[in-house]
């Protein structure tokens, strides 16, 4: 026997593999292969505010890439964060708001969740990049796209909210 003591071998480093972030944007965008888009319901009609049709699957691919290379960032261990737990699980929300987004304006019609899913979106990003940002600013500054980007979503989502009815609510439209 040996009178040596025995030491846990160091933790390994972490590391995300190439097809862990593919497959979760292939979930997290399941249900948006599915329902295609298109007109909410008939007689809708866009906000004059409202970017071309195809700018939209450009700009939320681009920030997919953005919030998922924050994620991985945010996950890692060997970075200190006081917030950690709590922004895991604002991002898991706004994941899922992103998930569901499609369902609640293309496939149930409504207007009105879809300016509630747009503007809690950009608000629970503006939180988590305040938090974010006193530990670490690259993270913040990754972020920094998708805050923009629902910001101007949320003036034109309140505006289509506006302008049109909601079916799945039954209200007239309000302008």
């Amino acid at each position: 026997m040996s009178d040596a003591t025995y030491t846990a071998p160091p933790p390994a480093p972490f590391r995300v593999r190439w097809w862990q972030p593919l497959l979760f944007w292939v979930i997290v965008n399941a249900w948006g292969f599915v329902e295609r888009g298109g007109q909410p319901f008939a007689g809708h009609h866009p906000s004059p505010l409202q970017p071309p049709g195809w700018v939209f699957p450009v700009m939320w691919f681009t920030l997919n890439v953005f919030q998922i290379w924050g994620d991985i960032r945010l996950i890692d261990p060997a970075r200190r964060l006081r917030s950690r737990g709590l922004l895991i699980g604002l991002q898991a929300v706004t994941w899922a708001i992103y998930a569901t987004f499609s369902l609640v304006y293309f496939t149930l019609g409504s207007s009105i969740l879809a300016a509630a899913w747009t503007v809690s979106f950009f608000v629970i990003t503006s939180i988590c990049i305040a938090l974010i940002a006193r530990d670490d600013r690259s993270i913040a500054l990754i972020w920094t796209p998708l805050i923009l980007w629902t910001g101007f979503a949320s003036v034109v989502g309140i505006h289509n909210a506006l302008i049109n009815p909601d079916p799945l609510f039954g209200t007239p439209a309000l302008w």
